[in-house]
């Protein structure tokens, strides 16, 4: 981390004549983007071991304790387990994204770059994952009639009512982290655009 930031430092010193409003306090926003860029990177690895953990429960579940056996079901479960493994990946692909933000390059280019990562992180909390989603519940809900043959109909709704109560929960404490991350790009963004002088 030190090696980055002296390297981010030396490039600041070669730009500063291309760069407007060259601030006495540019070192600590420098330090202040450094640990910003190092949360967001350790919230993507969070999703990923969190959402690994899931997966690997529900594959357990499917395996071990109630293997579905007609064929609706067997696409419920795929889909649950596919929208998991797909919302995985992206977190993979997202930690690559943000690594690729080279902290040196001209504060530019670095602003521009963590724009895209930002859009694109934007385009991820949004359509894709309410897709994954209701991919994933519409495989739950897909499992439900063969779950119907071994269990009673109060037994049902309760599952029923429980997925929704236990989609509840996880769903406002990662929108509360969404909105944090998020805030923590625009951050990032603000602090280069002082930098480089821009206007907001």
């Amino acid at each position: 981390m030190s090696n980055e930031f002296e390297a981010l430092q030396s490039q600041w010193q070669k730009s500063k004549n291309n760069i407007k409003g060259n601030s006495p306090n540019s070192e600590e926003m420098f330090s202040l983007i450094s640990k910003k860029k190092s949360w967001s990177t350790r919230f993507h690895y969070g999703n990923i071991i969190i959402l690994s953990l899931v997966l690997i429960g529900i594959m357990s579940f499917f395996y071990f304790v109630a293997p579905v056996q007609e064929l609706l079901s067997r696409v419920g479960a795929g889909f649950m387990i596919g929208g998991l493994f797909i919302r995985i990946l992206i977190e993979f692909i997202s930690v690559s994204k943000a690594k690729k933000i080279n902290m040196v390059d001209d504060a530019l280019q670095t602003t521009n770059d963590t724009i895209a990562f930002y859009n694109f992180r934007k385009k991820i909390h949004g359509p894709i994952t309410i897709g994954i989603i209701v991919l994933y519940t519409l495989g739950f809900y897909m499992i439900t009639p063969e779950f119907s043959l071994y269990f009673e109909t109060w037994q049902m709704v309760l599952i029923d009512i429980s997925y929704i109560i236990g989609a509840i929960i996880p769903y406002l404490a990662v929108r509360k982290n969404i909105k944090k991350e998020i805030n923590v790009l625009l951050e990032i963004i603000e602090l280069k655009r002082a930098i480089i002088g821009e206007v907001s």
